[in-house]
């Protein structure tokens, strides 16, 4: 949240396309919780977690280009997310 504000007060011409990053993967982050714990879909949400790390890590980029803090921040959000992954391909795994 913090790092989206500072984008978005940002006057960057870029922020735009970083925004919309920042959107896209709030939105597969949103679908892969449904998926996997709403629905059990788990090689799905396995899928969905890859897509949302390659999203966080262009809008980390794109974050950073335009606020250092703003990309730095996500960094922990991404650490977290490929740790989740991890989870999800045991359950795969597992099951």
């Amino acid at each position: 949240g913090i790092s989206f504000y500072l984008i978005l007060i940002s006057n960057n011409s870029a922020k735009e396309k970083a925004l919309k990053y920042f959107l896209i993967q709030l939105f597969i982050n949103s679908i892969w919780t449904l998926f996997f714990f709403g629905f059990s879909l788990y090689i799905l949400s396995f899928i969905l977690i890859i897509l949302l790390i390659i999203l966080v890590i262009l809008m980390i980029i794109n974050f950073y280009k335009i606020n250092k803090i703003a990309g730095l921040i996500n960094l922990l959000y991404l650490i977290w997310l490929i740790f989740a992954s991890i989870l999800n391909l045991g359950i795969i795994i597992l099951n």
